[in-house]
């Protein structure tokens, strides 16, 4: 069976890297991310270097009957146009963006990215992480349940409310060890029924030295994610609502147009009453 490419952001051709701000729009204007949810995560630690902390993502094709998995990397690193938070990456090789993952001291704008991953490099999926971090290690594995996964819809808003929270990258304070700790405590906070895995030891660590303060940082997000995700659902529903009054008047042009059609000479009174009743709903 072929690769569904159906939901941009999640199931496409190729591989695209957005930051969490774009993804998260990219989702918006899809219907099916709501349906594709989150089955697994996990938290991956490169042994080399700098040590940069990193999180996988699988979500379940809509489609039930579709045996399909997208895998998405989510990280931190420095923004290298420090002037716009909003910059993207698509263009860096995976050496360049390591590149990015250099320790400072002074606060400066970071990139929180998506990388959706070409369905190609799935069955050698190891050696795709080991080209693109060098040697690496998963710390630490959660799964959910069939009945309580979270959608893609709601990990994009979460990863924006995260950026929202934190966009300074700081060696010692919001770096990707604390970004890869906060997506991962907060999904357990907001979405319960999940079976998280023993952990090997290294988490949030550089050279063996813890460099995370987490304070109140998960709980701080769980209450800026209740928030905001309310804001979202209401405007789901004032759109729809738009589209259902947007359906009388269209429904009243088309008739209007089509009896228009058939016979041109028709009742002058009819149309203007049908007109009349197309103009009462107003414009949109």
């Amino acid at each position: 069976m072929e690769y569904p490419t159906d939901v941009p952001g999640l199931f496409s051709l190729g591989e695209t890297q957005l930051n969490v701000a774009d993804w998260r729009k990219m989702l918006l204007y899809s219907n099916f991310p709501p349906r594709c949810v989150l089955e697994r995560l996990t938290f991956c630690k490169a042994t080399r270097g700098k040590e940069h902390e990193f999180i996988v993502l699988y979500f379940r094709h809509w489609n039930t009957a579709v045996p399909a998995t997208a895998r998405l990397i989510v990280e931190r690193a420095l923004n290298p146009y420090p002037m716009d938070r909003r910059s993207m990456m698509t263009s860096f090789s995976a050496s360049q963006f390591s590149s990015l993952i250099s320790p400072t001291s002074s606060p400066t704008s970071a990139i929180d990215s998506v990388l959706i991953t070409s369905n190609t490099v799935h069955p050698h999926w190891e050696r795709y992480l080991g080209g693109r971090y060098g040697a690496y290690k998963t710390l630490c594995t959660l799964e959910f349940s069939a009945t309580s996964c979270p959608s893609a819809t709601q990990i994009s808003v979460l990863l924006f409310v995260i950026n929202h929270h934190a966009p300074d990258y700081h060696l010692w304070k919001s770096q990707c060890y604390w970004f890869s700790r906060t997506i991962w405590e907060t999904r357990k906070q907001l979405f319960s029924g999940y079976v998280e895995g023993a952990w090997k030891p290294g988490r949030s660590q550089c050279f063996g030295f813890n460099v995370v303060d987490m304070g109140d940082s998960v709980k701080v997000v769980c209450l800026e994610y209740a928030d905001e995700w309310t804001r979202f659902d209401n405007e789901n529903e004032k759109e729809k609502q738009l589209e259902q009054e947007k359906q009388p008047k269209q429904k009243c042009q088309a008739e209007l147009a089509g009896a228009q059609q058939v016979n041109p000479w028709w009742n002058r009174a009819a149309m203007t009453m049908l007109q009349l009743w197309a103009a009462s709903y107003g414009p949109y």
